[in-house]
């Protein structure tokens, strides 16, 4: 099935399955559990796994579905990626022959939900200074810790949960362990759903451990190399989730351009104003030439090709404009963009997000800089005297 086909068919199911129940969704702050669920039995939610695994092997055209679900609803698409990019990609690159049989197939058809966590009270973006200890005793280990802001958690039933060996603690990115979890192991226990600012239709949590027994068969990859894998895996989550973000800018510009050619001031449309024309030619020049890069990057993690500070960038990027254009839908639109109705003002929420989870844009400006320092240092062509 050729990517545009997938796409369109995705399209034609989220119209008609979850759109028309979108606004009373975000309204009731409720995830859409039986939408989701069918979502992945008819194939849509995880389209870029292998054939082997119940996937088209196809991660363009997963990208081009993330991009649909963003236009209807990001946070569907949130917990969707959650499940698929967070959990199920980990679970593939890093898993046993075991794990993978026993966890993936249930995630692929949408019975059981996954998700991942890192981000803890104490702090998210300092990852290999998270406070969750891990102790082997014999053969499990005992986790200790909390984790907060975890996309999926309320709902989910599996879990993976990054932690610190004991006796690691100034090791830095060395002593990292990934644990898959499953709801109601002893001494694991969920916080109420966290109420917030936008993507309500997803449910986000907190998890403690209290002496929580993990047996070492859980164990995600190799003991004490968790926060190496969470780095190579973070080209490939972020341009993931960024498609989102394309699909939300892509249909705000349709809001601006078709409200701007039917509203009237002084006689005329505001299409016709220069200053309205000024917004969206910005709006569109960057979004034209965003989609451009992400479509460079994404062509390298197709060759396995390194792209930390492509990915890093096209994140920054991204976040800057989804939140400008939600702000310039708004005041496009005027009062109406300020109300419910034209759902700009939920966009405008939800694009908030994106300079925030997934690595804050200042983290991704660190990012950028170092690999862009490390680039001219290492040549020799340039910055010399002649």
């Amino acid at each position: 099935m050729s990517d545009s086909m997938i796409r369109e068919q995705a399209r034609r199911f989220l119209r008609t399955e979850l759109l028309p129940h979108v606004d009373e969704l975000n309204e009731k702050a409720e995830f859409p559990e039986r939408v989701y669920r069918e979502f992945f039995k008819a194939g849509f939610g995880a389209a870029f796994m292998p054939e082997e695994w119940g996937g088209n092997d196809d991660y363009p055209g997963y990208l081009g579905i993330a991009e649909e679900m963003g236009r209807v609803d990001p946070g569907f698409a949130l917990s969707v990626l959650a499940n698929s990019i967070l959990f199920g990609n980990n679970v593939l690159k890093h898993g046993t022959p075991e794990q993978k049989n026993k966890y993936l197939p249930p995630m692929m058809d949408g019975s059981k939900i996954g998700c991942w966590a890192l981000t803890e009270p104490s702090g998210g973006s300092d990852a290999v200074g998270i406070k969750a200890i891990a102790e082997k005793v014999g053969d499990k280990y005992i986790l200790n810790g909390a984790k907060t802001f975890i996309t999926n958690a309320p709902v989910a039933d599996f879990f993976i949960v990054l932690a610190r060996l004991k006796g690691t603690e100034d090791k830095g990115i060395e002593g990292g362990c990934a644990f898959i979890l499953e709801r109601g192991m002893k001494g694991f226990s969920l916080g109420k759903p966290l109420k917030k600012m936008g993507h309500k239709t997803s449910p986000t949590g907190e998890m403690f451990f209290e002496n929580c027994d993990v047996p070492a068969a859980n164990l995600l990859g190799v003991e004490g190399k968790a926060f190496f894998d969470m780095k190579k895996s973070l080209d490939f989550e972020r341009a993931s989730f960024s498609a989102i973000g394309l699909g939300i800018i892509d249909e705000l510009l349709g809001i601006m351009v078709k409200y701007s050619a039917t509203r009237e001031q002084f006689g005329k449309p505001i299409a016709e104003f220069q200053l309205i024309q000024e917004k969206i030619a910005q709006i569109g020049a960057e979004f034209a030439t965003l989609k451009a890069y992400c479509a460079v990057t994404v062509e390298k993690i197709l060759r396995n090709e390194r792209c930390t500070k492509d990915a890093a960038i096209m994140k920054y990027l991204l976040s800057r404009l989804l939140v400008r254009a939600a702000d310039e839908a708004i005041q496009i639109l005027g009062g109406y963009g300020y109300m419910t109705e034209y759902r700009v003002e939920r966009y405008y929420r939800d694009a908030k997000l994106y300079e925030i989870g997934g690595g804050t844009s200042e983290i991704q400006k660190l990012i950028i800089a170092k690999e862009v320092m490390k680039e001219y240092l290492a040549r020799t062509d340039v910055g010399g005297r002649s």
